[in-house]
């Protein structure tokens, strides 16, 4: 299957092929991208990767590809784009990373021959265990990933390009392991498509390769030093996506409904017996949500304050040629100060501006339009008219249907005609049958202000997720991880986030800092007796904005019912105003004794 941007044919259980029909001489065509053909299973049917529906029996919404066609250029021509108030940019990336390790084919390209029967079943099954990081392990074909202990995985060398002595004239371990052609080699080519998936590949390599050393220094050593330390890499990087990366994008209590109920009684089921399929609702919709996340310039490090997407594919040998170079050039690192937020670790540092997601909506960064290899498409080379069409090509029900089977409240049409979309939306009839990709994004602008998706997205993912980890081959809610709990350092014990992560391969700005503006966050101290209402009406004069303060402070609020006296809490900065700094200086008050805010009444 086609790796290029998700372009491929799906193979879907009990279905068959259902793909793109080529036509022209390359393929291409008006139509290439949005006729379907269902056939039958095929030679290679049982080496393809399997998908299934998650709603097999809702009607399949098929609507003409005009108005999907006008849709899509329509939300990539949205008039604001607007910066999600708390959420790091560095999730996009991540969330990019999981998106990979999900769908690694490990059997792709490896001829049948070699490969034994479960390693097939296995390899044309989602999971979420690193197999893009470890490909098929030491001891297999690719242990030209590894160095030659068989445990540590390579670390890649960039290309110094400014005088001797500088940062940027030194040659760094901050680039993925590339061959003489500047072909990474990694365990999923696709990590090196864009310079942010390829650094985010980067940090884990290097967390891999903490773990065994301190592994090593307790004394394990050969197949069982790797075999502990890849275990101990893939615990936690599940926890980081059960933990911090979903809860931050989507409802938590729609998470934790999935996380406690028998897994006989969901909506996304694995029989006994069965390896995990891929939900097409989940890969073509709902965890699209990535495409409205990205933004189209970063500041990057301190050499490329504003570096645009087409250069992070340009720095790359997957989409771009890497500048002519043999490797990175040594001032392109990323620096991870700029991409997550690391509460008060790293103490009284001047840190740059932190760079935030888009909003979880409708409105799609201009530039996504000319992604590489794309361009010759017309208005296919709309990431978001190939969303609408791809889901049209595989009959995704429409967002009411799903709504209305999972018992969500349903967006009403005027709803879904608010904004600069509405006379496309009304046109062609998309306000009472709406794509369920749009349906969700809409769901996220409209219930939550696009600060996390809603209802029916919350739903597929929880249920997609919950299952891929449930049924991978280490996983933390297996009966025998029940209770456990990260054990890496980190700033709150017993957890672990990707900022930890990133502290404990200790290479957070390889590049060092630079003179530049630095924004000081406004530091909100919790009195006895205040809630989350309180202090957002405080600060943004409006007490519904609490929800943006809670997201921004999950690190030390688990539950926005419960605040304690003393809390520092960051107050986020939205768009176009500074809230208020009245509190910032405030002493904490000695009543209570530092307890819960308001002995524990709703904090919100």
């Amino acid at each position: 299957m086609s790796q290029k941007h998700g372009t491929m044919a799906h193979y879907i259980v009990g279905e068959g092929f259902v793909g793109p029909v080529q036509s022209g001489a390359n393929g291409q065509g008006a139509d290439a991208v949005s006729r379907a053909a269902a056939a039958p299973a095929q030679p290679d049917a049982n080496r393809a990767f399997r998908f299934s529906r998650m709603f097999p029996d809702l009607p399949r919404f098929r609507p003409d590809e005009e108005g999907l066609i006008a849709l899509g250029l329509a939300m990539e021509d949205s008039p604001e784009l607007h910066d999600h108030p708390s959420l790091p940019a560095g999730y996009t990336y991540f969330g990019q990373f999981v998106d990979h390790d999900i769908t690694r084919d490990l059997t792709d390209g490896l001829p049948s021959g070699v490969l034994t029967e479960e390693e097939i079943e296995q390899g044309r099954s989602p999971s979420l265990d690193l197999d893009s990081l470890y490909g098929r392990g030491p001891d297999r074909e690719t242990n030209p990933l590894y160095e030659a202990d068989h445990v540590q995985l390579r670390i890649g060398r960039t290309f110094p390009v400014g005088a001797p002595g500088t940062p940027e004239g030194t040659v760094l371990t901050s680039d993925l392991p590339r061959d003489n052609e500047g072909k990474a080699v990694i365990g999923d080519p696709r990590n090196d498509e864009n310079l942010a998936v390829a650094q985010t590949h980067m940090a884990f390599l290097k967390l891999h390769n903490v773990v065994a050393a301190q592994l090593a220094a307790l004394g394990y050593f050969g197949h069982e030093l790797f075999t502990r330390a890849r275990l101990l890499t893939t615990l936690h990087y599940q926890w980081i996506v059960l933990h911090d990366f979903l809860p931050r994008i989507m409802d938590p209590a729609v998470l934790r409904q999935v996380i406690n109920t028998d897994p006989s009684q969901r909506i996304f089921q694995v029989q006994p017996g069965d390896e995990p399929t891929m939900p097409i609702e989940f890969s073509v919709a709902a965890y699209r949500l990535g495409h409205s996340m990205i933004r189209d310039t970063y500041s990057w490090n301190r050499f490329f304050p504003e570096a645009t997407l087409a250069q992070l594919f340009q720095f790359t040998k997957g989409s771009g040629d890497l500048a002519g170079l043999p490797t990175l050039p040594s001032n392109w690192p990323i620096d991870w100060r700029r991409f997550y937020d690391y509460g008060n670790a790293l103490g009284a540092e001047a840190l740059p501006a932190m760079n935030r997601t888009r909003t979880i909506d409708t409105a799609l960064a201009l530039n996504l339009r000319n992604l590489p290899g794309f361009e010759h498409l017309g208005p296919q080379a709309s990431l978001a008219v190939r969303n609408l069409l791809r889901g049209r090509l595989l009959g995704l029900p429409s967002g009411q249907d799903v709504a209305n089977f999972l018992g969500a409240v349903v967006l009403t049409p005027a709803q879904l005609c608010h904004g600069p979309h509405g006379k496309v939306i009304q046109k062609y009839g998309f306000d009472t049958q709406t794509p369920l990709w749009y349906y969700i994004l809409k769901e996220a602008e409209v219930l939550n202000g696009g600060l996390q998706l809603g209802p029916v997205g919350s739903r597929i993912m929880a249920e997609t997720f919950v299952g891929l980890i449930e049924n991978s081959r280490t996983s933390i809610l297996a009966p025998a991880y029940r209770y456990w709990r990260p054990m890496l350092p980190a700033q709150r014990p017993g957890h672990f986030t990707m900022a930890d992560l990133l502290l404990l391969v200790n290479e957070l700005n390889p590049l060092g800092a630079a003179v530049e503006e630095v924004v000081q966050p406004v530091v909100h101290i919790v009195k006895p007796g205040e809630t989350l209402r309180m202090i957002a009406a405080e600060h943004y004069g409006d007490e519904s904005k609490w929800p943006i303060i809670f997201q921004a402070n999950r690190g030390q609020i688990a539950n926005p019912d419960i605040i304690h006296a003393g809390m520092r809490l960051v107050i986020p900065q939205l768009d176009g105003a500074t809230p208020s700094r009245g509190a910032e200086v405030a002493a904490p008050s000695s009543e209570n004794n530092g307890a819960v805010a308001a002995n524990g009444v709703a904090a919100h």
